[in-house]
């Protein structure tokens, strides 16, 4: 193309020379402008790129890790239903030795209450409550018929201590009168055969038969008091059978009712927040808040019947530590010590609270 600004081939002349740098001079510029300008327009929507791409990326790392242990986790207490009748201080003071189980286990601060948090534990009554309430008063109502199944057993049972001591007492009495009966009529008779008894036997005879007759009379006396024992003992006794029969289909229908392996449905952690939805004692609720909590430390389900973060719900009469596998499961996700990672996801909190 620059060819044809030459005109023909004569030797050149001092202001063609002249001419000619200007043009050599000028496409060079433009080149170098050109060139320049080419780069920048090129950078820019890299250097733009590449910064997106790292805020995305760096978006995605968060969400995505930002449920593994999220220590310290801020929380409070949010709403607690009446029909529960737990105040805001008694959930509190539950929640705080839920969160104990893990950190004198640990040996690490993990949970922090922050009444201007954000992630919140709620009370929420439904039908789950309304069976641990209907089955603590099945309970009750056992507890009761066994009580006093047991009130009759030992009514039954002194009483027949009484009886079995009177009775031996009778049986004894009860001899010693027919032998000095057998005596006394011997004696009458011995005398009768001889035409009559002197005045001094005759009188000793009738105060003999006096004290028979005083013996006889308790010994009937006696002989009645066994009686209404007996039938005092024999009506217990048919009270406490009945009573023992009402109770054993009482708990028939309990063990039918209530008596079967619960999974943690009592409550549930959705992210943001842990539901409680039933409880029967203090054991229960701090069991299940300290549950609910390992699963808001990224911690999943783990083996054992006895571990806290077993999916089955044990016996809660006691209190119990945290197991091996708990243990271990949380090392898994946390760490033995704080991590860079979970410290910069602590800041991006702090920052995004704020």
């Amino acid at each position: 193309m620059f060819y044809t600004s030459f005109g023909s081939l004569a030797a050149p002349t001092r202001d063609y020379v002249s001419r000619l740098r200007s043009p050599r001079w000028v496409p060079f510029v433009f080149l170098h402008e050109t060139h320049y300008d080419d780069l920048h327009n090129m950078r820019a929507p890299f250097f733009i790129a590449l910064i997106i791409s790292m805020i995305a990326g760096s978006v995605y790392w968060y969400q995505s890790t930002a449920a593994i242990c999220p220590v310290p986790l801020f929380y409070r207490i949010g709403e607690i239903d009446t029909s529960f009748e737990l105040t805001r201080e008694e959930a509190k003071s539950h929640v705080l030795t839920a969160e104990t189980l893990w950190e004198e286990t640990v040996g690490r601060e993990l949970f922090v209450y922050d009444e201007a948090a954000a992630f919140t534990i709620d009370f929420i009554f439904d039908e789950r409550q309304a069976i641990a309430d209907s089955e603590e008063s099945t309970r009750l109502t056992l507890d009761e018929q066994r009580a006093e199944n047991e009130r009759v057993q030992n009514t039954i049972s002194t009483l027949q201590a009484e009886y079995e001591s009177l009775q031996a007492s009778y049986r004894q009495r009860l001899a010693a009168y027919e032998e000095s009966l057998q005596a006394y009529n011997d004696e009458v008779t011995t005398y009768n055969d001889r035409g009559g008894a002197p005045a001094d036997i005759f009188s000793q005879l009738e105060s003999k038969r006096t004290a028979l007759d005083a013996e006889l009379e308790t010994l009937s006396s006696i002989s009645a008091q066994l009686n209404e024992l007996a039938n005092e003992i024999n009506r217990l006794a048919d009270r406490g059978n009945q009573l023992i029969e009402q109770y054993n289909k009482s708990v028939d229908q309990y063990n039918t009712q209530f008596g079967y392996a619960r999974e943690f449905t009592q409550g549930d952690y959705q992210g943001d927040k842990i539901h409680i939805y039933k409880f029967s004692n203090e054991t229960e609720l701090i069991t299940v808040l300290a549950h609910e909590f390992g699963h808001a430390l990224g911690i999943d389900h783990v083996e054992g019947s006895s571990s806290l973060m077993y999916y089955l719900l044990g016996d809660t009469s006691q209190m119990s530590d945290l197991s091996e596998e708990d243990v271990q499961a949380f090392v898994a996700v946390c760490g033995l010590t704080e991590t860079i990672e979970q410290k910069i996801r602590q800041a991006v909190r702090e920052f995004l609270t704020k």
